[in-house]
């Protein structure tokens, strides 16, 4: 066996045996179930040998009293099997979605840029299926199981010779299943992928439904979803086929078979060494049995396109962050703000490094600007420094801190952001500079408003700071939007403040004015400033300026414009 599929069989495993509890009651409840529903062909039997034959009218009624009494107790047992069935159902549909979203937000950063949105949305969405197979498939696998063999046991009680043909011709029906088994796997697998592609092209449609109206490519992305939809469908179509091949000759398999078990049993019945009851009974439970087994294999069938929704949920459960908690990790609480880089080596390629043994430390409770043209590297700054990605060698110091040796909860508890795009939800103004904090009075909110140069604004709104801003803002300005998620910033009230970008899109007289805000309201606190302008950070306590080669150079505005030629030239350059 290859070492893929045992990986795969213990994956499934393992998965399978956290619902073991609630696999296992759910079989009870299906076996119990089906015990009442045996009973039926040995009445059969007995009506037929014993009241019918043997013309014995209280045989008879006696028989239709406990027949009647057995379906009174089956059908109650079956409506209080519906209702726990239903009570299990629901807890662990509850249990496996917090378990997905779960593992998902524990996920770093580069495991959502290295899979689209509208993929992992279709991994969301697909858990009914991976219900399914729990509270479905298992529970009746095991349960059919055991019916096989208790159905062989009375069968074999009853007439050895017809059970034992049916047990030599049944593999028939295995061999049929495990050959469209292996025909419907790469289906599956394809259907799998172009439902995850439409979800991606959907997602990526509406949330940049801007652009595709303002370059008027309707028609372009309507066109490239119905060339994803036909695809998908075309492998639907070939499932359909298969599954339609199987049907039919899974259907010629047990009339076949079943037709010469019934030949046999007649041929018994004409050489009197079988009693028409027992037949009867006999054939009654072989049909449950062929049952049964046209059953697994159909389950089977299923189990090939429940397996790839299976191993696309396995990647994210058994995925594992590369950034995470170490063991002697600790929580921290009003840190300096001081940062160092030492010896610094990172990249986001292998081999294709942006900083090479980078160097530089800002002061705690400074305010600080880091400079530099577009793609030197100034974002990755503070990527490093809340920890979404760790550096290939080298340290990140926080407060005379490495941050692998804080634990990332507390780190990010410390630092708030604002950058150039601004994140907002669908909610009030108030809500989102608030969100997810909780306690926040009203003065807070608009004192947070006041700094950003938003209260004005606001509080000629109809609603004021419970206006809804939509999805994505789209009401707002982009200089407001950035306004809004710089307060969001500034309410967390942050040992260290990072800005990248965040009032690229603000006039200089209204920048300056939050900028005066901010140093007033942040003394004592450290404030770094990420920009490819120099008007933005000019003022600042000290500059880093950071070259396209991923090296520093450091110091004021007026140093740096007497000592670096690169830092000159960026300068001139804006202001020519």
């Amino acid at each position: 066996m290859k070492a893929e599929t045992k990986t795969k069989i213990r994956n499934l495993l393992g998965f399978v045996l956290l619902y073991k509890r609630q696999i296992l009651a759910l079989f009870f409840l299906s076996f119990l179930s089906s015990l009442f529903f045996l009973a039926g062909p040995y009445f059969s039997k007995l009506f037929i040998d014993k009241a019918f034959l043997g013309k014995d009218l209280g045989k008879f009624l006696s028989l239709s009293f406990w027949g009647a009494v057995v379906f009174v107790f089956s059908t109650l047992f079956t409506l209080a099997g519906d209702i726990v069935k239903n009570r299990i159902s629901v807890k662990l549909r509850l249990n496996l979605s917090h378990k997905l979203i779960r593992k998902f937000f524990s996920q770093d950063i580069a495991f959502f840029h290295s899979k689209s949105i509208g993929e992992n949305l279709f991994r969301l969405s697909d858990t009914e299926i991976t219900a399914n197979f729990l509270l479905e498939q298992c529970p009746q696998i095991l349960s059919d199981i055991v019916k096989i063999i208790l159905i062989l046991g009375i069968c074999l009680w009853l007439n050895p010779r017809m059970t034992v043909l049916l047990v030599i011709l049944s593999p028939l029906f295995l061999i049929q299943s495990f050959y469209i088994q292996n025909k419907l796997r790469p289906i599956y697998e394809e259907i799998w992928r172009f439902s995850a592609y439409l979800y991606k092209e959907l997602n990526e449609a509406f949330s940049k439904i801007l652009i595709i109206k303002a370059l008027g490519l309707e028609d372009f992305k309507r066109r490239r979803y119905l060339n994803s939809l036909v695809k998908n469908i075309r492998w639907r179509i070939k499932s359909f086929r298969w599954g339609l091949v199987s049907s039919i000759t899974s259907s010629f398999l047990s009339k076949a078979i079943f037709g010469v078990i019934t030949l046999y049993g007649g041929w018994l019945i004409i050489k009197g060494e079988l009693s028409l009851g027992s037949y009867t009974a006999v054939m009654i439970y072989l049909t449950q049995l062929g049952g049964l087994l046209e059953s697994m294999g159909f389950r089977l069938r299923n189990f090939v396109q429940e397996s790839v929704s299976l191993e696309k949920l396995f990647e994210v459960l058994h995925a594992r962050p590369t950034v995470r908690d170490l063991p002697e990790a600790k929580s921290v609480k009003n840190v300096s703000g001081e940062i160092i880089f030492q010896d610094v080596w990172f990249g986001y390629q292998e081999n294709s490094p942006v900083f090479k043994g980078l160097n530089f430390h800002i002061p705690a409770f400074s305010w600080s600007g880091v400079v530099g043209p577009s793609g030197c590297g100034k974002t990755t700054l503070f990527n490093l420094i809340l920890r979404l990605y760790d550096p290939w060698k080298g340290e990140v110091i926080l407060g005379q801190r490495d941050l692998k040796l804080i634990k990332i909860r507390s780190l990010r508890e410390n630092i708030a952001i604002a950058t150039q795009q601004p994140f907002l939800f669908d909610a009030s103004i108030k809500e989102n500079i608030s969100y997810g904090l909780k306690g926040v009075t009203q003065a807070e909110i608009e004192d947070a408003a006041r700094i950003t140069c938003i209260d004005n604004f606001v509080s000629q709104l109809p609603d004021k700071f419970d206006s809804l801003i939509g999805e994505d803002a789209f009401r707002l300005s982009q200089g407001f939007k950035q306004r809004v998620a710089l307060a969001r910033a500034i309410l967390r009230k942050p040992r260290l403040l990072i800005l990248d970008e965040a009032t690229s899109s603000v006039d200089s007289q209204t920048e300056e004015k939050i900028f005066n805000n901010l140093k007033e309201q942040r003394a004592g606190l450290t404030t770094l400033i990420i920009s490819h302008r120099l008007f933005s950070i000019k003022d600042a306590d000290k500059i880093y300026f950071l070259k396209r080669d991923g090296q520093m150079e450091t110091g004021t505005h007026r140093e740096l414009l007497s000592t670096s030629h690169d830092y000159r030239e960026f300068f001139a350059n804006q202001t020519e």
